[in-house]
């Protein structure tokens, strides 16, 4: 599948997710509004998230901010941009004051990240919260589970999609800054590990 190809249909999945009114509170735009998956569409590694917060749906882009520093920071440590990565959500809208997705808010978007992960078809998936957990391991029973922190496996197989579930980096701000330390350097570790075996 050629570059412009596979860029078209991310194209078309996320005007289906903009014109999307599957869940009553959400997709109001500026209030609950939504974001398409943000990157590469060549990308060997996703990272996928919960839905939303504010600051991201303000900038259309998963994991600005907040949670997202921590993803940032593993960037800086191997040298690549967010742009290089294909991040996503379960739920594409966000949810009124930052509350958990909703059951069948999830089921309602599956199918955009089902639509999105297939067009861009990463080796290492990245899911963070128990939401991208649950959805990762249905959609990819066969999928290797990866340690965390992040264990490189002794040998790689081009026919395996490789599952990574770090807690998620919202959650840190309930730990001491020695137990945070390391979230970023094995986040890093991981992604570069998906770089080159992608």
């Amino acid at each position: 599948m050629g570059t412009d190809t596979r860029r078209r249909q991310l194209n078309l999945i996320a005007k289906q997710i903009k014109a999307c009114r599957a869940c009553d509170e959400l997709n109001v735009p500026g209030v609950t509004g939504s974001a398409r998956g943000y990157g590469s569409e060549y990308s060997p590694v996703a990272i996928v998230g919960q839905s939303l917060c504010r600051k991201c749906m303000d900038s259309g882009i998963p994991f600005t901010g907040g949670s997202g520093t921590y993803i940032d920071r593993a960037l800086q440590i191997i040298d690549r941009k967010k742009s290089e990565l294909f991040i996503t959500n379960v739920v594409h809208c966000h949810p009124p004051d930052d509350r958990k997705s909703r059951r069948y808010e999830i089921d309602n978007c599956r199918h955009f990240l089902d639509a999105e992960l297939d067009v861009v078809a990463p080796r290492l998936i990245i899911g963070l919260g128990e939401d991208a957990e649950k959805v990762l391991t249905e959609r990819y029973p066969d999928g290797h589970r990866l340690q965390w922190p992040f264990v490189e496996p002794r040998r790689s197989r081009p026919d395996l999609t490789y599952l990574l579930f770090p807690e998620h980096p919202g959650s840190l701000r309930f730990k001491k800054t020695a137990e945070r330390a390391y979230y970023s350097p094995s986040l890093a570790r991981a992604i570069a590990w998906g770089f080159e075996v992608g």
